[in-house]
């Protein structure tokens, strides 16, 4: 079966929780999804591309291969094993706003969001750089 890369974005969507939205323009619907967390936002889209193909039998429905987006409060809602306060201190940055980014109560500046992208891919430098033994 054929395999169609399409961008799924994860956004807050205020106090109702998170929202998945795809690029591609399918022809009979918009494949998107919601939840009060990510990880239901994410089977919600599945959950309702299923029901899609249910719905038109006759059309050819490709696999997905989905690069995820994530703005700053979906991403640690999905990430909930990293410590807000931890990262902030790592990145430069207030942890009492950082919180707030990461809720989604603040907006950071584009200063800050650079510094934020620079530590993140210096953690990920520094885990793809060791070794794990047992």
């Amino acid at each position: 079966m054929k395999t169609l890369k399409v961008t799924i974005t994860v956004t807050k969507n205020g106090n109702e929780g998170y929202v998945c939205t795809c690029d591609y323009p399918f022809e009979y619907f918009d494949l998107g999804g919601s939840g009060t967390t990510v990880e239901e936002a994410k089977k919600d889209c599945f959950t309702f591309y299923d029901e899609m193909k249910q719905e038109y039998p006759d059309k050819a429905f490709p696999e997905l291969e989905v690069s995820w987006v994530f703005d700053f409060p979906s991403f640690f809602n999905h990430f909930d094993f990293l410590n807000v306060s931890k990262v902030a201190k790592y990145a430069g940055i207030s942890p009492s706003n950082f919180r707030h980014y990461a809720a989604g109560s603040k907006s950071m500046s584009q200063k800050q969001f650079i510094k934020v992208k620079q530590a993140f891919s210096k953690m990920a430098d520094e885990l793809q750089a060791i070794s794990l033994i047992m």
